[in-house]
């Protein structure tokens, strides 16, 4: 009986050891846990010399509006970008502005890849049709296969916000089927940030150059391609694009443009020539 007892009693002290041990453990873990980083006056300063707007609002309001975005994951560094890039955020009630973060977590991104999202362009807070909003999202995603990728090209073109959906769909389709470029090149640029216009002329000055080739329909869209990259094509200004991919001189792309634009003008107009002359003939 007295082993049955000494032997519970060494189960017990060894339990007890592990028990205190994993406490001072978690303890010590956090401890070493850095804590949130809270707002200071030195702060609200140098926010204000980048954006002497903010100058307006008391210091209430900041702690209101620092608490709001702290509550929701948004650490202090994120809050001053938000703010900076977009002091109308400040006077917002906290119920607004919960609103607006609600309204976007329900594009499905993550909490980390909206929170980058709202960072780096903090108009996206203005945004209040939900309608509007989640179709679009699921539009892009019907298209692009998924969230990631739908926020991946808001990160490059955050003005798709303000494109209807047919100009959006009819720029997706030039791409896919006339350029032959895959979902993740295409995520990767701001391609969609061009009108399509100048999208399809782009591409047309290169392919008539013989400087683009689009893919065989059933190739591997992993074999190289000696085609420039899409971002190359659409993330630059037209004097770049003349002279660093297309290797001409701004002038010339300029001139190829104008002259596109007549041709197109024509083709457009044939048809309606053609419909005229054959009512004449009816008549």
């Amino acid at each position: 009986m007295w082993r049955k007892i000494l032997f519970n009693a060494q189960n017990v002290l060894q339990q007890q050891q592990q028990f205190k041990s994993q406490t001072v453990r978690q303890l010590a873990a956090k401890a070493a846990a850095p804590k949130p980083m809270q707002l200071e006056q030195l702060h609200i300063e140098e926010a204000i010399k980048l954006e002497p707007a903010l100058a307006i609002y008391t210091p209430d309001i900041w702690q209101r509006a620092h608490e709001t975005f702290q509550n929701h994951g948004l650490e202090t560094v994120s809050f001053l970008r938000i703010v900076t890039g977009n002091p109308a955020v400040l006077k917002r009630t906290p119920e607004r502005l919960i609103n607006s973060l609600e309204l976007w977590r329900a594009c499905q991104f993550g909490e980390h890849l909206l929170h980058l999202l709202l960072t780096k362009y903090p108009e996206l807070l203005d945004v209040s049709d939900a309608h509007q909003l989640l179709s679009l999202s699921a539009y892009l995603k019907s298209r692009l296969t998924n969230n990631k990728n739908v926020w991946k090209l808001l990160m490059n073109s955050p003005d798709l916000l303000a494109q209807p959906e047919h100009t959006i769909e009819q720029k997706l389709n030039y791409m896919f089927d006339i350029m032959r470029i895959e979902v993740p090149e295409i995520v990767k640029s701001a391609a969609l940030s061009l009108s399509f216009e100048e999208l399809r002329c782009r591409h047309t000055f290169l392919f008539r150059l013989g400087l683009f080739k689009p893919r065989a329909l059933k190739a591997d869209p992993n074999e190289p391609t000696t085609n420039n990259r899409l971002y190359q094509i659409t993330d630059t200004s037209e004097k770049s694009f003349a002279t660093k991919i297309c290797h001409v001189t701004l002038p010339e792309y300029e001139a190829f443009k104008e002259l596109f634009a007549r041709e197109l003008e024509r083709k457009t107009r044939k048809p309606k020539d053609e419909d005229e002359f054959s009512d004449e003939e009816d008549a």
